[in-house]
């Protein structure tokens, strides 16, 4: 049996039985690097040195537009699938990578751009500061309807989540799905601070997307679009609009902020998660630190 036949067989079940946008992937890792690589190998054939150059190789020159190779991290997910399909305990060894820094707004930025958002309040940059506020996700929020907010409970309700995929077959599709996760189904308590924006902000359409004030929905790249603009227009340093997440779960740390609270927040599947990402102190908390062993000293 050729590999790929197992390969596509393997696609229909994920079909069936995974959320839409993790068959997708499946389908990219499939369609675009182990069927072309792999695909006409006999099963027996993959042995695990076979699996084991073909990893190394894929990190070296895996790149499908150019000769670069793949990250580490997609490499995994590349293995992960081969290990799933041809039912074989691979013990696959991979360079090692040290976890990327997370980047988070400076202070001095964070205060600029919700100065400038608190006053030029409209839909938009409501979103921006709910962001601020809350570390939701930009899926999460480009599918978040007025419904979803109770101003009363001073809380929003995150069920579901707007993302675009591609596959082959069916081509580029925008879908809202629930979360990423079951833990990322979850209720978040807003502050006095965005309640109070919320409330200037407040539709009385139930039925209207937060972002718009109507009941067309922006996207989550066009939104990313009218972000970056922003950081351009104000001279703040351009991060990623996930930064925004960071920023959130960094400063609840350094605030006192407990993690099993924050990673709830967060829609994190378990607290590990959370220390691992965030649990790295900025340098004044450092020297904070270090200050009080001098004091102790006097």
């Amino acid at each position: 049996m050729k590999y790929k036949d197992l390969l596509n067989e393997w696609l229909e079940d994920q079909r069936t039985y995974q959320k839409y946008s993790t068959y997708s992937l499946y389908c990219n890792i499939v369609q675009n690097h182990i069927i072309p690589d792999l695909g006409e190998c006999d099963i027996d054939a993959l042995t695990t040195d076979k699996i084991q150059a073909y990893a190394l190789e894929k990190i070296d020159h895996g790149s499908l537009v150019d000769d670069k190779g793949l990250s580490v991290r997609f490499v995994k997910d590349i293995i992960g699938v081969v290990a799933s399909t041809s039912k074989k305990e691979l013990n696959i060894k991979l360079p090692y990578t040290p976890p990327k820094q997370i980047d988070i707004f400076e202070k001095e930025d964070q205060i600029k751009l919700m100065n400038h958002l608190h006053s030029h309040m409209c839909p938009k940059n409501l979103g921006i500061l709910l962001c601020m506020h809350t570390g939701i996700r930009i899926g999460e929020l480009c599918a978040l309807k007025w419904s979803d907010i109770n101003l009363d409970t001073r809380t929003i309700k995150i069920e579901k989540t707007m993302i675009r995929t591609y596959t082959k077959a069916d081509g580029s599709k925008l879908r809202i799905t629930p979360p990423k996760s079951r833990s990322s189904v979850r209720i978040i308590p807003l502050n006095s601070t965005i309640s109070y924006s919320v409330n200037l902000m407040q539709n009385s359409e139930d039925d209207t997307y937060v972002l718009t004030g109507t009941k067309r929905y922006i996207e989550p790249n066009k939104y990313r679009l009218y972000y970056n603009k922003m950081l351009k227009q104000l001279g703040v340093k351009h991060l990623k609009f996930h930064c925004l997440r960071h920023t959130f779960a960094t400063r609840c740390i350094e605030c006192g902020c407990d993690y099993k609270s924050l990673s709830q927040i967060l829609g994190h599947s378990n607290v590990s998660i959370t220390m691992n990402l965030y649990v790295h102190p900025q340098m004044e908390m450092k020297r904070k630190c270090v200050e009080m062993l001098a004091d102790y000293y006097k």
